[in-house]
């Protein structure tokens, strides 16, 4: 499955207040390995299919929701996830999930309060097992 989200993380954002910071991004891996998604204020990595979270210039948000999920992966791949926020000087880990068989299919979600203003969310995704297709999507949701 390709972007866009049919149910996106901002309709279960009540507490976080309104989100307006609303990003994702997409790649494809065909080995194992380590990719860096990246969900800018401005650009995406890969450019070439996302969307940044704050191309209207707005203030930057500090707490969110991001999600991300693999569909339709070769059957014996294995995932580790960890999810970091940026101000562009530092870079905290909001989330890291441990290697799991994902049988194809992985779908998390998470949140994340602080106190910083976020420049990047970054998914860096470790595929282990056996690959030879990998559909990434991620989003985050802000404010």
């Amino acid at each position: 499955m390709a972007l866009p989200f049919t149910n996106p993380v901002s309709q279960c954002m009540p507490g976080f207040g309104s989100p307006s910071n609303d990003g994702s991004v997409t790649q494809t891996l065909s080995a194992t390995g380590a990719a860096t998604l990246v969900i800018g204020a401005t650009a995406t990595t890969p450019s070439t299919s996302g969307v940044a979270f704050n191309v209207n210039g707005g203030p930057a948000p500090s707490s969110g929701k991001w999600h991300f999920r693999i569909v339709a992966g070769t059957s014996t791949l294995t995932c580790a996830l960890v999810v970091q926020v940026t101000d562009g000087t530092n870079t905290w880990n909001v989330a890291s999930i441990p290697a799991t068989p994902a049988g194809g299919y992985v779908d998390m979600t998470g949140e994340f309060k602080t106190d910083i203003s976020i420049s990047a969310v970054n998914f860096i995704a470790t595929i282990g097992g056996t690959a030879t297709s990998v559909p990434i999507d991620a989003e985050v949701s802000m404010t």
